[in-house]
């Protein structure tokens, strides 16, 4: 079983950062008076994503790894508990997108050439591959690309237990999580090196190939995630040796520091590095500083409130398609201008699907897989056959 710690202001921290990353989606129409700061910090939205890689690596290890670097759970636990956390509200955003990406890909290519498209689309999205190809990562829900990047990790998090952790030293721990990270920033330093699209400023609307293979494909964001996964287990391996809680603070509010200022000054840093692991370590600090307290800003995170939206954060993060999209069809009707009456509702929604569609829905997902997660104890426990 999971070790079910729960470190409240992570979850808090969730909240966040979904709300960085829809600001960045949906807000522009409603900055154009805001201060130069604020509307960079809020174009660098896109980099919250790289946030929650680090997290999700920090809380999976601090979840599921032991001090020794094993997984505490089988396998096929872990990816029952995985698909049941995870793909009920996938599904649900699924079926809400469909609707405007229909439409809009009938209107684009009509109906024929349409029913292809949408259909491996589709299916691609459903199967959570999307992430692979380019120009499929943001064809239906746009979003949904990091879940399938989260997919991903998720299948290779077990292999790391078995064969990887448990036969590193502890003491290399901080130069490996350097390699790491090192190897997270070659992809878009190599980009911005050679530069295969050509010159021109690199932005979030460039629509070069190798960039959206460097933005999107697992295995560059990797590195990003295998940071956080070293870094929990850092963390484990800490509270396993008798270290208390408290001695965060710093810790906390120098992380968050380094991302508010790099996202102030968002047009100064190249946009590959601000996409992908640059700020890794930065997101590490509040990370980790807040698992150990984090001081102030641990004990604001985790207010009842914030840790009951941050547990609907997944949920606001996949939302915020379909819904701007049903906003847009709206305002034919109703006055929806107000950027704050947008985002409460969103808030609001995300709160009801949270509630009603994820909570109740991973229990039943967790006991329509249980057959399959016994079948894996069954096969452990036979008995070896000398000869067989």
């Amino acid at each position: 079983m999971s070790r079910g710690g729960a470190l409240d202001s992570l979850t808090g921290l969730r909240f966040f950062a979904a709300l960085h990353v829809v600001l960045f989606h949906f807000s522009w129409p409603y900055l154009g008076t805001a201060p130069e700061g604020f509307r960079n910090w809020v174009a660098a939205g896109y980099s919250a994503v790289g946030v929650f890689f680090v997290l999700s690596g920090f809380v999976l290890a601090w979840n599921y790894l032991d001090r020794d670097g094993h997984m505490e759970t089988r396998p096929r636990a872990f990816l029952a508990a995985r698909v049941a956390r995870v793909y009920p509200v996938y599904l649900l955003t699924f079926l809400l997108s469909a609707p405007p990406t229909i439409a809009m890909s009938v209107a684009a290519n009509g109906w024929v050439v349409a029913a292809g498209k949408l259909t491996v689309g589709g299916l691609s999205t459903l199967a959570l591959v999307q992430a692979w190809v380019p120009r499929l990562a943001l064809y239906w829900n746009p979003p949904a690309w990091s879940v399938a990047v989260e997919a991903v990790f998720y299948v290779l998090f077990p292999g790391l237990a078995l064969g990887v952790l448990p036969r590193l030293r502890p003491s290399r721990l901080p130069v490996v999580m350097g390699v790491v990270w090192v190897l997270g920033l070659l992809p878009p330093l190599l980009f911005l090196a050679l530069r295969p699209d050509g010159a021109g400023p690199v932005t979030a609307a460039t629509g070069s190939t190798v960039l959206m293979v460097i933005k999107f494909n697992p295995l560059m964001r990797l590195p990003e995630f295998l940071f956080g996964v070293l870094l929990g287990w850092g963390f484990v391996r800490e509270r396993a040796d008798g270290a208390k809680k408290g001695s965060g603070a710093v810790l906390a509010f120098t992380g968050a520091a380094l991302l508010v200022a790099a996202g102030v000054a968002g047009p100064l840093i190249p946009y590959p590095l601000m996409h992908n692991a640059l700020l890794a370590p930065a997101s590490g600090l509040l990370v980790y500083g807040l698992a150990r307290g984090g001081g102030p800003l641990g004990w604001l995170l985790s207010r009842p409130l914030l840790v009951h939206l941050g547990g609907a954060s997944y949920a606001l993060y996949l939302l915020q398609y379909p819904l701007s999209e049903g906003f847009k069809a709206l305002r034919q009707w109703v006055d929806l201008q107000s950027p704050v009456l947008v985002l409460a509702l969103s808030v609001l929604a995300s709160v009801a699907v949270h509630r009603y569609v994820e909570t109740p829905f991973r229990s039943r997902v967790r006991k329509a897989l249980q057959p399959w997660v016994d079948g894996e104890s069954r096969v452990s426990a036979r008995p070896v056959v000398p000869g067989a």
